[in-house]
């Protein structure tokens, strides 16, 4: 795994670790906080609803044995990371690796929700698929704070699903 670290981490990532996929959080309220809170849901494909719900991805989840969370200074560079890194796993024979990123999908400046534009490059993110980013990064040793708190970089995390 050493490989995709170090593939991260010249790509921009701040941290990057290999993960046990029983530490990743999921939890219902975390759509529910895209549904209130988040001008992107329903009208975007990597967003919910249209995104896996909570329960989804965590059977999804239990599929794999690894995982890589990473954190990234910048939200844009999150997705384009974890699509170079899945496709390195794939290419390397780990074609069962899936990527997660970050925020909303940014790559049409409107949705399309019939049909995705760019299917091999939009991926859900994290919060869309129902995982509590806050609590997988501290369950995994990594800082993560609110964006009202100015004192602290920001961090963007994306997660790859390994097996």
């Amino acid at each position: 795994m050493e490989k995709y670290i170090s593939l991260l981490r010249r790509g921009g990532a701040a941290q990057a670790a290999v993960i046990d996929p029983k530490t990743i959080v999921t939890a219902p309220w975390v759509a529910f906080k895209c549904q209130y809170g988040c001008p992107y849901y329903g009208k975007n494909l990597c967003c919910p609803p249209h995104a896996p719900a909570w329960r989804e991805t965590q059977a999804m989840i239990d599929c794999f044995g690894t995982a890589i969370l990473f954190c990234c200074p910048a939200m844009e560079m999150v997705n384009p990371l974890a699509l170079a890194a899945a496709k390195e796993l794939f290419l390397d024979g780990r074609y069962k690796a899936v990527a997660l990123g970050s925020g909303p999908c940014l790559l049409c400046e409107s949705c399309n929700v019939a049909e995705c534009r760019h299917p091999g490059q939009a991926i859900p993110s994290m919060e869309a698929c129902g995982i509590d980013v806050f609590a997988t990064a501290r369950a995994n040793g990594m800082a993560v704070e609110t964006l009202a708190d100015k004192t602290q970089p920001q961090n963007c995390f994306g997660l790859l699903l390994v097996e």
